[in-house]
């Protein structure tokens, strides 16, 4: 029996607190929606302070034979911090901000202000932070559920729009229909292995597993692979992200895969680890149909929220790739393009959020033809959303080229060639849909309507948002010396401290 800690504690602790403070002043704030976001920020640089706080003494306090660190463990072993957790946890920090600090003026322009999406986006932050800090596919099951609840809710924001209403159904309806399975795997491992924490399912794994503990975790990845949208579990994801408002689309998608992503890699590494044999098959397949379904169906999109609906399922084919290479290759190439994936899909969508126009009615401006002439009309936004649109494309010197990179190469000394292959090819034809949205902001002309719109100011904080991911994405791409000596140890931080 571990002591009880509090520190470990307090980042999910004081992002429910200012959560359930944002709900309680909201109605006093209706219509002045910047109060409100100054306060979720608050939350998140409060709730860092404690993280940070965690990370020098599990990783920066001990020597390198520490072997990536000792992690702190709390609660009676339900929740276990380690350095991978904690990389993860101020990468959702940064996305809730960033998604934060460009949401005013839209809510504004939706007549959405009504103060809930912060406290939202707070609890979907502590629900994720929870998946990452466990030891227990309980916890895990717990963190999930609270922020899936959370993004039902955000989805349907804009709850006079008949798009976000259908986006939240359809999440919700398909959300709950992943969670049956995943809680019903989780049940069916629990018999195979009289446990629900990793170390003991790896220690029955290692012993040849019984059918009950295969079915078991067959039906937890497929729970799993409904959240970071493979295929053929991704059919939610176009519809859902074109519905739902556009600054809780790029939250969603930079967010809910990292978290996703996270977690799966902690369970199959850390679980099922030693029978890596067993359950890579399954994945290069799910890989190499994710990656073409979604390049290929992506080349068909005219809306820009869909297109990159397509890509993020595209991406997570990407990930997959890494993830059944040589487990260091694999938790270095993850960390990595899920850290570059964060920065270019929040950067994308808020540029998105910024060219669209609507109400609360309708949503107007997200075609293609509007993005015509963009560089014109707005050469800021349009010079950041073309480095995005290279990030996400791999085309250097952006992080997204380095994360590719990794990737193959992880693929390449694991001799998984096919799957490098396929990735090369897929890559190519993603890179002609990114390239056309930028053809289409830079070389065409805006249509008359278009031209003649009323060109309104950028407001500062979406500013800062986008100069900030632009930033980022270049550091990674040019000097990301710091970041992959911390991916390395991340590795070893995962032995330690499986899930």
């Amino acid at each position: 029996m571990t002591d009880f800690l509090l520190l470990p504690l307090l980042p999910v602790a004081i992002l429910s607190g200012y959560g359930l403070l944002a709900l309680l002043f909201a109605p006093f704030f209706r219509g002045r929606s910047w109060v409100l976001a100054f306060g979720a920020l608050v939350g998140i640089v409060l709730a860092a302070v404690p993280t940070w706080l965690l990370w020098v003494q599990v990783y920066e306090e001990h020597p390198v034979e520490a072997a990536g660190g000792v992690p702190i463990e709390t609660a009676q072993g339900l929740v276990r911090v380690d350095a991978y957790g904690l990389f993860f946890t101020f990468i959702l920090l940064v996305v809730g901000a960033l998604s934060v600090a460009s949401a005013p003026r839209y809510l504004e322009r939706e007549q959405a202000d009504h103060g809930e999406f912060y406290a939202l986006i707070l609890f979907a932050l502590a629900g994720m932070i929870v998946m990452l800090q466990t030891t227990h596919l309980l916890m895990l099951l717990v963190g999930l559920e609270v922020f899936s609840l959370a993004l039902y809710v955000l989805c349907g924001l804009t709850r006079y729009r008949l798009g976000s209403v259908e986006s939240a159904l359809k999440y919700f309806l398909l959300g709950a229909f992943s969670s049956g399975f995943l809680v019903y795997g989780l049940a069916l491992l629990y018999g195979a292995a009289g446990t629900l924490e990793i170390s003991g399912i790896a220690e029955r794994a290692a012993q040849g597993g019984s059918t009950l503990l295969w079915i078991g975790a067959g039906l937890v990845l497929v729970g799993l692979a409904f959240k970071i949208a493979v295929v053929p579990f991704h059919s939610w994801v176009p519809d859902v992200y074109q519905g739902a408002p556009t600054v809780v689309t790029g939250f969603m998608a930079a967010a809910t895969k990292t978290a996703a992503f996270a977690a799966l890699l902690r369970f199959l590494l850390g679980a099922l680890g030693g029978q890596a044999a067993s359950w890579t098959p399954v994945l290069t397949w799910l890989s190499i149909l994710t990656m073409i379904v979604g390049n290929l169906v992506a080349l068909a999109q005219t809306d820009i929220k869909r297109l990159l609906a397509f890509s993020s399922i595209s991406h997570a084919g990407y990930l997959l790739i890494a993830v059944v290479c040589r487990p260091d290759d694999a938790v270095e190439a993850v960390v990595f393009y899920l850290t570059a994936y964060a920065f270019m899909t929040v950067g994308a969508f808020a540029v998105a959020a910024a060219v669209g126009r609507g109400d609360a009615r309708a949503e107007r401006g997200y075609d293609l033809a509007s993005w015509a002439g963009l560089g014109h009309r707005k050469p800021g936004l349009a010079l950041a959303m073309t480095v995005f649109l290279l990030s996400l494309a791999g085309i250097p010197p952006t992080g997204g080229f380095l994360a590719k990179y990794l990737v193959f190469q992880a693929a390449i000394v694991s001799r998984q060639y096919t799957l490098a292959i396929v990735g090369a090819l897929t890559a190519v034809i993603g890179a002609y849909y990114y390239l056309r949205v930028v053809v289409s902001m830079w070389m065409r002309e805006a249509e008359e309507e278009e031209a003649m719109a009323e060109a309104s100011g950028l407001p500062a904080l979406t500013a800062t948002v986008l100069a900030v991911s632009v930033v980022v994405l270049f550091y990674l791409g040019i000097a990301p010396g710091r970041v992959l000596e911390l991916t390395s140890g991340l590795a070893a931080s995962m032995r330690l401290a499986p899930l």
